[in-house]
């Protein structure tokens, strides 16, 4: 038993076992929530509160006490500190100081223009390609494909511009 506990807190995963327990909590999410698990409304809402209060937003819609209720805050918060978990348990986790700036600027334009994507598409890659999938959707193996063919394409482009 402690050697079965022990792959489980040191060391990577197989591919396979992480794709069956995203499937399971998907499942159960979908189960509990009574809705597919989604996580681009929820960090909208954080940054619709947080430009009201810094003044950047007028009309806020939307209280703190909300966002603190709001199971889509703790199923974020789940994402982070689950990855952030795996990396650790799998001794990948490096804090390194930034060598070139042009590495720092590239990763803050790419995480904008991909939070910006997945609002205007009503989705991400969970929304999209999991949930979509599960339902039966031609539209989340279609997402899927272009997804991987756009992180190919993107891999292939930041290996060659900024590595």
């Amino acid at each position: 038993m402690k050697k079965e506990l022990q792959i489980i807190y040191k060391g990577p995963w197989a591919y396979w076992v992480g794709a069956v327990v995203l499937a399971v909590l998907n499942i159960m999410v979908l189960i509990i929530r009574q809705k597919p698990w989604g996580i681009t409304t929820n960090i909208e809402d954080w940054s619709v509160w947080i430009g009201a209060k810094i003044g950047l937003v007028n009309n806020l819609d939307i209280t703190l006490k909300q966002l603190l209720l709001s199971d889509g805050t703790y199923l974020n918060l789940g994402v982070i500190l689950g990855a952030f978990w795996a990396t650790l348990a799998a001794s990948q986790a490096r804090f390194r100081s930034v060598k070139d700036k042009k590495f720092v600027i590239s990763a803050l334009i790419g995480g904008m223009l991909m939070g910006y994507g997945a609002r205007i598409a009503s989705g991400c890659n969970i929304g999209l390609v999991l949930n979509g999938i599960a339902s039966g959707s031609l539209s989340g193996w279609i997402f899927a494909v272009a997804v991987f063919m756009g992180t190919w394409l993107g891999a292939k482009l930041l290996v060659r511009f900024l590595l």
